[in-house]
């Protein structure tokens, strides 16, 4: 048997590599919508208010993210924009957050508390703040909403000339990715997993390697397909045993 006999062809991984890519794009798709409509409110108040804009004049946000939230269903577990420090006249900190049960999420911003949810040094905003780019972190366990292994995609928001005013973002649950991916990847007859920059599993088709699990114990000689425009790869381990 040649080694080549062992693995899928390239081609077909990089097919499964696609359709991992086009489910993503559609997750920034929304992002970038939540995105714009905070650079156009926000170029509307600063050209008709004399001060800085207050957390309160980001309401008519709320039907732009209710919207995406309905269009991406299950997919999405909270959606919304989180902004850059003292960029508002009232708060030093702000979410405009939003889930699916058109609840707002509260969380503590106060640096004085023993609760204090820092966002300002966390990956997915701090790579799109420093860096100009898309992101995403995960999969982690999201302790303040679901309680579910979940990934946290991100994108930039800047005004017109530029200045960083915060993320559009959006907690997406890896039961959701798999919902989508697994029947594809299960139908390629291929062991394969879905892994992040930092090596922890997304998701994949075999059992040993569950969701956050690390991949050091996988054979480091076989190539990764990358997934475009994304700190992700696709890991192959062979065909899947015939029972």
């Amino acid at each position: 048997m040649r080694d080549t006999d062992s693995f899928p062809a390239p081609a077909t991984v990089e097919l499964l590599a696609s359709s991992v890519a086009k489910l993503v794009d559609e997750i920034y798709l929304s992002l970038e919508t939540i995105g714009t409509a905070l650079t156009i409110l926000w170029g509307g108040l600063t050209e008709n208010l004399r001060s800085a804009p207050q957390s309160t004049d980001l309401a008519p946000l709320r039907e732009t993210i209710a919207g995406e939230l309905e269009r991406r269903g299950k997919l999405f577990t909270g959606a919304g924009v989180v902004m850059a420090d003292s960029v508002l006249a009232d708060r030093p900190r702000h979410l405009e957050w939003w889930l699916p049960d058109a609840q707002r999420l509260l969380l503590e911003l106060n640096p004085d508390s023993e609760y204090f949810y820092d966002y300002t040094g966390m990956d997915w905003f701090t790579i799109p703040r420093e860096q100009g780019r898309r992101w995403v972190q995960g999969p982690h366990l999201d302790y303040a909403c679901s309680d579910q292994y979940v990934c946290t995609f991100s994108i930039p928001v800047t005004t017109t000339s530029g200045t960083f005013l915060g993320i559009a973002g959006a907690d997406v649950p890896v039961a959701a990715i798999e919902e989508v991916l697994l029947p594809r990847f299960q139908a390629s007859g291929q062991r394969v997993v879905l892994v992040n920059s930092e090596g922890r599993v997304i998701m994949g088709t075999d059992p040993e390697f569950t969701t956050g699990s690390k991949t050091s114990r996988m054979d480091r000689s076989v190539a990764t397909v990358p997934i475009e425009a994304m700190p992700w790869s696709l890991r192959p381990l062979g065909p899947i045993a015939s029972h």
